[in-house]
């Protein structure tokens, strides 16, 4: 779907037709995906079919506004149906609690804790007389907790545990990392799957983040005041890319958010950003490296470089 983008805002450029047949050439895998592409997108009459003279592709015509705007916007919906709705009705099943995109929320739990939810975030929770347990389905959650010594308090995420008695701190669960950070008290926190295994103590401003893939476990330090900024609308990042800041944003809008070009992805930013503005933080997001936002449709924008 990004070739055939491209190709359409772009019909007359050779040089990116070579690049375009030299790609569908690489691997079959890739014939095949290109194939697809166009039959989804040729029931909206934006891509020509196949020639029947040389079975090569005609990479592209310039459809009317309107056609375009309809076909991308129900690929904006396809997409938005199989990788937001699904999951989330899921974790609703699953879920005490969860947030829906855009959605803050504050709970306050039968012992007396709090826990401020992310938007698509969930958890579950398990209270017995001897624990109270918690668990992170999705998304991100900070916990105010009540201490009472005789009732530890644990917090569970794909293997990522903690346990606390009182305190206060940020666990945060994404397809890429799980990290915990501290804003005040002592968090003692386990992962046996981490590399190498994790079980430590934690003190205010503590920050630990494990790579999902690769198990590697690293452990930094943030300013406490700087833990769990989402709740006022705020997003810090400190040598991070760009990636995994737009991961966060899509949180905060409905819709998708696409990067275009892996050399704007993998760019690393630090800064502060406002949630509440979610458009304009894109924009501020790749300006210094000469990217753009474009808005396809309400539900779909595309980050990309000159």
């Amino acid at each position: 779907m990004d070739w055939l983008i491209r190709v359409h805002d772009a019909p007359g450029d050779a040089g990116l037709r070579v690049a375009l047949e030299a790609w569908i050439a690489a691997d079959p895998r890739h014939a095949h995906a290109w194939d697809e592409a166009r039959r989804a997108w040729q029931k909206i009459g934006e891509v020509a079919p196949l020639r029947a003279d040389t079975g090569k592709h005609e990479v592209g015509r310039r459809g009317t506004p309107l056609k375009l705007g309809i076909g991308l916007a129900a690929a904006a919906l396809a997409a938005c149906l199989v990788l937001l709705i699904f999951p989330s009705l899921l974790l609703r099943i699953q879920a005490d609690h969860a947030t829906a995109s855009g959605e803050l929320r504050r709970v306050t739990l039968q012992d007396g804790t709090a826990v401020h939810l992310a938007p698509l975030s969930a958890i579950a929770l398990r209270f017995t007389a001897a624990e109270r347990r918690v668990s992170l389905l999705a998304g991100d959650a900070f916990f105010e907790v009540a201490a009472n010594p005789d009732r530890p308090f644990v917090v569970e995420a794909a293997g990522l545990e903690s346990k606390v008695i009182g305190t206060a701190f940020d666990m945060r669960r994404s397809e890429r990392t799980l990290s915990i950070a501290v804003q005040s008290g002592m968090v003692v926190v386990r992962h046996a799957g981490a590399t190498p295994p994790l079980d430590d103590k934690l003190d205010p401003g503590d920050r630990v983040t494990v790579d999902r893939q690769t198990g590697r476990a690293e452990r930094d330090r943030v300013r406490p005041q700087d833990v769990a900024t989402w709740r006022q609308g705020q997003l810090f990042v400190a040598d991070v890319p760009v990636a995994q800041v737009v991961d966060e944003l899509r949180r905060y809008q409905p819709g998708w958010i696409v990067i275009a070009d892996d050399r704007l992805a993998q760019q690393r930013v630090t800064g502060l950003y406002d949630l509440r503005n979610p458009d304009g933080a894109l924009r501020a997001l790749v300006r210094p490296y000469g990217g753009e936002v474009r808005s396809v449709t309400p539900l779909l924008k595309i980050l990309s470089m000159p």
